[in-house]
């Protein structure tokens, strides 16, 4: 059975994560993804590692591989004339057309969706910038996951009282905001298939942020409460809910037992420190939470991460090892999962990259190459899908358009 995108096709102009990501979850499903780039400004996320055997390279990013998977790169230079007669032709081949390039350039480069759309009635394109196309201060605002994390107020949230807020892991805000994107897309490519148009999406790294804080927001928009940084415990309605120290250097465990039914089966398992009736109900447990968390650093310093894990999980505690990479990367379900694939690419060679993030049980499709190397595929691309001849594509080398 085809993939569930099979014959869709999209250009990727997005660089470093959210745009990269979006069209990666394309390919995932199936999805023709092409990705429009220039060796004249390269996407950044080539230049982060880490490396595969420490040698760096604009080909080597392992990180650039796991968001890139799937893809092919054709070489384009924008600011070159037919450079952009070359992307035009493109456009009339693609279905969806994602950038994200900061408010206002892409208008400044004459490929506005006003524009675009009389090449392609049909397209839908998608711009996600940090801000947004819109609003006061959307044009001229460019940013990062952490300008995002900060803007959503996700940096504020975290850290302790007395201290400096830390925020999340940096890209927070780039893996927050494709699952926004990617949905859209496939609401609109639904629409077109009911209508026969195209349109445009425009998404706002940092307000899809801040679905993840909502309980945060609404509580200082209504009742004008503004919560504070809790270092590591958790959620200020639920108890036990927070991060222990275990035995071992470094080592920790999440655990949530807040519900009747869990809090009864954790403290059995406990035993005397927590077996006092006035902590039965949850009310009783947050009036008492700094004597509870407590006890239970007291138990779970004596035993590791993972014994406490299976311990708890065997009676529908909710409790999970703080992962470490190694972790991760050891880890059996993720493996059996088919997380973790092998990949051979001509300059890395043999690496490892991550799967899709779901599965689908009728249609389910896996990239087969890692991400494509600089302007991998330019000639056929141009060839095939924007129907220039061999010798036609020598000249636009020649002119440097394509580079």
């Amino acid at each position: 059975m085809s993939a569930a995108l099979e014959g869709t096709k999209v250009i990727d102009m997005g660089w470093l994560m959210v745009g990269p990501e979006s069209a990666r979850y394309l390919a995932d499903l199936g999805a023709q993804v092409v990705k429009a780039e220039s060796s004249v400004r390269i996407d950044p996320l080539r230049t982060l590692g880490p490396f595969k055997d420490g040698r760096s390279g604009h080909n080597r990013s392992l990180s650039y591989h796991a968001i890139n998977a799937g893809k092919r790169s054709v070489l384009l230079d924008l600011k070159h004339p037919r450079g952009i007669e070359a992307f035009l032709r493109l456009v009339r081949w693609a279905d969806v057309l994602i950038e994200s390039f900061a408010a206002g350039v892409i208008d400044s480069l004459g490929l506005s969706f006003e524009e675009l759309r009389q090449q392609n009635a049909r397209l839908i394109m998608v711009s996600t910038s940090l801000l947004g196309r819109t609003g006061p201060e959307a044009k001229g605002t460019s940013g990062t996951g952490i300008t995002g994390s900060a803007f959503a107020g996700a940096t504020n949230l975290l850290g302790w009282p007395d201290r400096a807020p830390c925020g999340p892991y940096g890209p927070w805000t780039d893996s927050v905001a494709p699952r926004f994107i990617v949905a859209s897309i496939i609401a609109a490519l639904r629409r077109r298939r009911r209508t026969g148009e195209g349109c445009y999406l425009d998404a706002a790294q940092a307000e899809c942020g801040i679905q993840f804080l909502l309980p945060a927001y609404y509580d200082y928009a209504v009742n004008g409460r503004a919560p504070e940084r809790r270092g590591a415990a958790g959620s200020p309605l639920r108890c036990p809910s927070g991060v222990y120290r275990c035995a071992g250097e470094d080592r920790w465990v999440a655990i949530d037992a807040s519900c009747d039914a869990q809090w009864q089966a954790f403290r059995r398992v406990v035993g005397e420190p927590l077996a006092r009736g006035e902590l039965d109900t949850l009310v009783g447990r947050l009036r008492h939470r700094e004597e509870i968390d407590g006890a239970i650093g007291a138990w779970t310093e004596g035993k590791t991460s993972h014994e406490i894990e299976g311990e708890l999980q065997a009676v529908g505690v909710a409790a999970h090892v703080v992962s470490t990479s190694q972790d991760l990367a050891d880890d059996e379900d993720l493996h059996r999962e088919s997380y973790f694939r092998s990949i051979h690419d001509p300059e890395v060679g043999d690496a490892i990259t991550r799967g899709p993030t779901f599965r689908l049980h009728r249609t389910p499709h896996v990239p087969t190459k890692a991400g494509p190397r600089l302007g991998d595929s330019s000639r056929e691309i141009l060839m095939t899908m924007a129907g220039y001849s061999a010798s036609e594509i020598d000249a636009l080398e020649r002119d440097g358009a394509i580079r």
